[in-house]
């Protein structure tokens, strides 16, 4: 497990479990652990990092607890990534989640709560994550599990041993079946999903009549036309919006400090729910005036997954408004300018980017971008340039580790 996997890790547990809750989940693996002779032997720092994959797990997945396709899958994870005995990893998982049950941290549902839809939400998590960090980060159950995930259809077919929990295998294949028949009809339909389980998360059965297929495209075109400005176009369905706001998928909006909330505007995970759609129907391939007034989220969705954006567009955006972008977005238009030509991604116009970019953070970005390219004698000079030139500590860093990939 990498340190940034730790960092978001020991980040995700405190932002999800308060002060109480946390201390009463290490009494109990305390209690339970020394029963186990191979974990209550280990060195102190092994142990700590099992209860940190427990407790984060048991959090990420409180809605989850009482499935039984989680108890086994989190079985497999203390197998596979601690090298826990089955009998003793069983023993553990088992009285580790009667404990956070006791703790009230789930929330008992009578709706969507089966072996099939926990498979469905882990797939559709997976399908999202950007890279492996992120993969693991996302449902927080071991390399092995999230990987098989992640590969799909493919892994199923290689699978040896006891590697995921053999008897799922054949649900997993079809939901991932399932998932790519609704995906070739409509392209952002892994995010409807991602809102039903959003959406259920926060209401509960009572959210039942929100989470219908004939509901969650009305209830996406709604947060789509929140994020254009549109605050109030919820005003009409209270209940809706306030479950919104439960569910992160928006922010109630008091602008100058009023008591009064007068709207909504989108949170991080409604431009995450939204980009897709937002990319392929909404702005399609337009980068104009209208797109630096949108949120980051749209404008990576819009970059990342636009496939008619032009070089020469890219180039005048990162040379003439880089200091209106994220250093996110940024760092996503460079790296799609080597996606479409990486010939013409040269020294010269690294350079005139970087000199049009004010801030360290938006040249560190320039940098990162630039490992996907081809590390020619021109782009080795122009990163050395900003290496040895540069007052940032950070843009020195991006810089120095550029140079170290590229040279080794």
């Amino acid at each position: 497990m990498s340190w940034s996997v730790v960092e978001r890790k020991v980040a995700g547990v405190t932002n999800r479990l308060n002060d109480w809750e946390l201390q009463s989940l290490e009494r109990e693996f305390v209690e339970i652990t020394k029963r186990v002779s191979r974990i209550s032997s280990a060195a102190r720092s092994i142990r700590g990092v099992l209860f940190l994959d427990l407790a984060y797990a048991l959090a990420k997945h409180r809605d989850w607890l009482q499935t039984n396709v989680f108890t086994t899958i989190l079985v497999e994870f203390l197998q596979m990534d601690h090298g826990v005995p089955r009998n003793e990893a069983q023993l553990i998982v088992h009285d580790m989640i009667e404990a956070a049950i006791a703790l009230g941290l789930t929330k008992g549902r009578a709706i969507c709560c089966d072996d099939r839809e926990f498979l469905t939400w882990a797939y559709v998590c997976a399908a999202e994550a950007s890279d492996e960090c992120a993969l693991e980060t996302e449902l927080g159950l071991g390399t092995a599990v999230l990987q098989k995930l992640r590969e799909g259809i493919k892994a199923i077919e290689r699978v040896e041993g006891n590697i995921f929990v053999p008897e799922y295998d054949a649900m997993l294949a079809s939901i991932i079946l399932e998932l790519a028949q609704e995906t070739k009809k409509t392209p952002w339909a892994l995010d409807y999903h991602r809102l039903k389980y959003a959406i259920l998360s926060a209401g509960g059965d009572a959210a039942q009549p929100f989470i219908l297929d004939q509901s969650l495209p009305i209830i996406l075109d709604a947060i789509v036309a929140v994020g254009q400005g549109h605050s109030t176009a919820l005003s009409e369905r209270p209940a809706l919006a306030d479950l919104l706001v439960r569910a992160s998928v928006l922010q109630e909006e008091s602008p100058n400090g009023r008591r009064k909330k007068i709207g909504h505007v989108l949170s991080d995970l409604g431009g995450r729910l939204t980009g897709h759609k937002v990319a392929l129907e909404v702005f399609r391939d337009r980068v104009d005036g209208k797109f630096f007034n949108l949120n980051s989220r749209w404008q990576l969705s819009i970059i990342r997954r636009s496939k008619n954006i032009t070089f020469d567009c890219l180039v005048k955006t990162a040379t003439e408004a880089s200091n209106k972008l994220s250093p996110e977005v940024l760092e996503a238009i460079v790296h799609k300018m080597l996606e479409i030509d990486a010939s013409s991604v040269t020294g010269e116009l690294v350079k005139t980017i970087l000199s049009s970019a004010q801030m360290a953070w938006h040249k560190a970005a320039i940098i990162r971008a630039l490992r996907a390219g081809f590390p020619s004698p021109d782009l080795l000079e122009a990163v050395a340039s900003e290496l040895t030139s540069t007052a940032s500590p950070g843009v020195r860093l991006a810089a120095g580790s550029l140079l170290d990939a590229w040279t080794d």
